[in-house]
This record gives C-alpha cells, structure tokens and sequence, in this order.
C-alpha cells in the first residue's frame, strides 16, 4: 500500500508494512517500510476514511445587493501624500464601505484610513486607522480621550491576508474584516461627551488619509463609498458547487464532483439546466424512479411542443417533475463542459437555459419565466433576476398570451396550467434583494425590499 503525498502524488519511496510488535508490545503494528520491515518499530499511523474524488473547480460571484449612492474612491493608489473628500450622507439610510489593500504600504506608520468631522487632526470628531511600523493596526476614536480604553484598539491579526474591509454605520459601528472595533453606542457616546455632537448626527463628513506629519497612505484603494444600508459588495469564492444565487464560471473538466445548490419540488413543474450530462440511472437515483423531464422542440403555430427526455444532456434546457424533493444534490465523476447554455426553439420562440443567477431578463414581454402555479409569468417591471441553473422563454414582441399553449407529448391539456401568461402576482408577498421570500408585512424589517414588482425603502 503507497501512501499519498499531501499533493496528491504517489509517494514511490514509501510503503505501509506489518511488523510484529515492538518490545512489549506484542500487538502487530503497522509502520514504514524500513529494510524488508525487520528495523521498523512500528510507527504510529492515524488512518482515516478519505474521499478520493476530485472536486470541480468552479467560480461564484456574489450579486451586490443595495446601491452605491456615491463612490468617493475607485483604485486609487495612496503616494504618501494627503487626500480627502467630503460627502454628505444620511446614516439612518446610508453607510460608508472601503477595501484597502495594505500590501504597497512601507515600514513606517501610515494613516490608513480617516473618517469624521475634520480628519487632518487627531482630537476632533473622528476615526483614525493606522498601520504601525511594527505591522500592527491601531484605531482610535475621537482623538482617544481614554488612553487604552474604549476608544483606542490595536491588533496583529486584523488583516485578512493584506485586505482590510471597512464599514461604518449607525446600526453596527465600525466594522474592520467581521471584528467590531468601535460599537455604535461607544462612538456616539464619547463623540457628544468630548466633542458636543453624535457621530451619527453628521450629516457631512471627511473621508481620506491626512492625519500626522510624513505618515499618510500608500496602500491601495479598491474603493471607498457612501452606500445604502443593505450594501454588499460582491464577493468571489472558489469551490465545486453551482449556486443558484451566484455568477458561475468554469473550465471543462472531466471525472469531478459537483454539488448543486438549488431545490426543486415534486409538486410542480422546475426549469433545469446544468453543465454536464445526467444519466437516466443517475435522475432516477438523484430525483426519484418516476422523475418526468421534457425538453423545448419546436413550435406550431400557438403551440409550444415539448418532448419527454430519458437524460439530461450539458447545457440544454429542461423542465423537470421530481418525484422527490430535491435539496442540493451532490453529482460524482461528472465531465463538466466549458461551452454556453444552449437555446432551444424555432419560429422566435425559445427556451434559454442559465448557469448563474440571471439579473437582465426583459420586462417588455419577450421573457417568460415559469413559476408558481406551474404558470408563465412576465418579470415586472424593474424586477428582472432569476436564479441559476433555470431557464427561462423568449417569445415575440406582441405575443398573444392569452392563445399560448403547451403540448406534451401530443397532450395539450397534461399540464393545463401552462397555458396562462400573467403579470408578476401582486399578492403583497415581500422579498429581499437576494430574491428570497421574507413575508408579507413590513414589521421587524430595515432595508430595500421587492413587493409587487417594486423596490421599497424600510426606515
């Protein structure tokens, strides 16, 4: 037996060998191979079980959620000189958020980050951060009153890598990479005791580096911003799963595991579509013996025809009827294709498969999507994302709804609901940008939320 190296290589140099025991211990022991076995002492090894297959290497790219009301910095590469800007902004609603790459920094102390009332001087109205010499992070509040108290912080391990991220905002205080460093309370409390005045009560501000002689920034700015409370930057991560709520790129790889982050449901008809072929065994073992699958052929006249399929092929479109629940299944020794979602149809009509979450479906009526009620519905207007692994129609302009129908099979009347194209429901059910149900009543909730089709401001 050749033990694998922690690079995945086979170590040609080494075997596992029994022996006979080692002194008192009369146990047979297991160890390396050491000429022909007679020298080894039997050295200890911890063997677990382990999954040898190769995981799928796949990028997920969040969606931002919220907006940018104002963005102050943009790449911007500090030269060790002052620079500020001065914003307005209204904390009930608005927050600042800031990426500083510390990696061009030099050895000396620099003022990483300013933010306040006046950030050229240290007793003022004020967040200060800093990267010491000795590689540490410090900030202080309001010039630091309490010298090593609340208003003062210092760590070794805040950065993440050479990345700190920034956000400041009356509902959590200062924020640097997850830790709090300033509680909300903490700084409107010792802003209005030395300085007359809540930090959150600002409604202008200095944002930059410029407090100290010969110590300003050289690190670089990603971005510093005024954003909406429920702002979230965009994320990249690398992983083997398809999430349905990111952007989703890979290369073609063959024998992977991929994980699917989605759901579908045995009581209605789900949209599908995936970069690799799934067997007909694997639907049955995955979704259930009795799982329904139907492809987007060809149109007559009104009629869209679907036929019933006994795969799942890379990249086309589908609509699938489980029959189980479906959450998240993981799929083995898949070959994952590089190449796009394939668009099935004639005539104009189609049916377009996706990868990722979609934010760009047309709101004038050429885009259909399938959804509650085994329906077709037309995105309203301004609410145009989709989740991945879906596919949604593409009809003309000036289709005749109400005369569409579905053919399955040679069965226009199999699934009779979708026959029906209707506006997004405008049932009062309330979602958050994420495109996630949260509820029908308001209570309990801050920030933009989705009702009826339209963006809604919770103070």
């Amino acid at each position: 037996m050749r033990p694998y190296a922690s690079d995945g290589t086979i170590d040609e140099d080494r075997y596992l060998n029994y022996n006979g025991g080692n002194g008192a211990n009369e146990s047979i022991t297991v160890g390396l191979w050491q000429d022909p076995g007679s020298s080894d002492a039997g050295s200890c090894w911890i063997l677990k079980e382990a999954d040898l297959g190769v995981k799928a290497n796949i990028t997920n790219t969040s969606l931002a959620a919220g907006s940018i009301v104002n963005s102050l910095y943009t790449n911007y590469q500090g030269n060790g000189t002052k620079f500020e800007k001065e914003t307005a902004i209204d904390w009930t609603n608005q927050k600042v958020v800031a990426e500083i790459d510390i990696s061009t920094c030099g050895t000396g102390t620099e003022d990483l980050f300013s933010i306040g009332n006046k950030i050229t001087t240290f007793h003022e109205n004020n967040i200060h951060v800093y990267k010491r010499n000795d590689g540490n992070i410090t900030a202080y509040l309001v010039g630091n009153p309490v010298s090593g108290g609340a208003t003062a912080f210092e760590s070794s391990t805040l950065p993440d890598g050479n990345m700190l991220r920034v956000e400041l905002s009356s509902e959590k205080g200062f924020v640097v990479n997850d830790v709090v460093v300033f509680s909300k309370e903490i700084i409107n409390q010792y802003s209005e005791q030395y300085y007359g005045k809540q930090f959150f009560s600002l409604s202008n501000i200095q944002v930059g580096s410029g407090e100290g002689t010969n110590q300003e920034s050289k690190a670089k700015y990603n971005y510093i911003s005024v954003v909406t409370n429920d702002y979230k930057a965009a994320t990249v991560t690398s992983s083997n799963t398809l999430d349905e709520v990111t952007v989703n790129s890979f290369n073609a790889q063959n024998d992977v595991d991929v994980q699917l982050k989605r759901s579908l449901t045995p009581t209605q008809w789900n949209t599908f579509c995936v970069p690799f072929t799934i067997s007909a065994d694997v639907i049955a073992e995955k979704f259930g013996a009795g799982t329904l699958v139907y492809t987007f052929g060809s149109m007559n006249g009104n009629v869209m025809n679907f036929k019933a399929s006994t795969i799942i092929e890379a990249g086309k479109p589908y609509i699938v009827k489980p029959a189980n629940t479906v959450v998240n299944p993981t799929f083995t020794g898949v070959n994952i294709e590089a190449s796009a979602p394939v668009k099935s149809g004639e005539n104009g009509f189609f049916m377009q498969g996706t990868y990722g979450a979609k934010t760009d479906l047309l709101d004038d009526g050429t885009n259909l999507f399938l959804g509650e009620g085994d329906k077709f519905y037309k995105p309203a207007k301004g609410s145009t994302k989709m989740k991945g692994m879906r596919a949604y129609f593409i009809v003309p302009q000036g289709t005749n709804f109400a005369a569409l129908r579905a053919n399955i099979d040679g069965a226009t009347t199999a699934i009779d609901e979708l026959t029906t194209v209707v506006e997004q429901p405008t049932d009062n059910r309330i979602y958050n940008l994420q495109g996630q149900f949260v509820g029908t009543s308001f209570e309990g909730l801050h920030g933009v939320y989705v009702q009826n089709g339209k963006k809604v401001l919770v103070k």
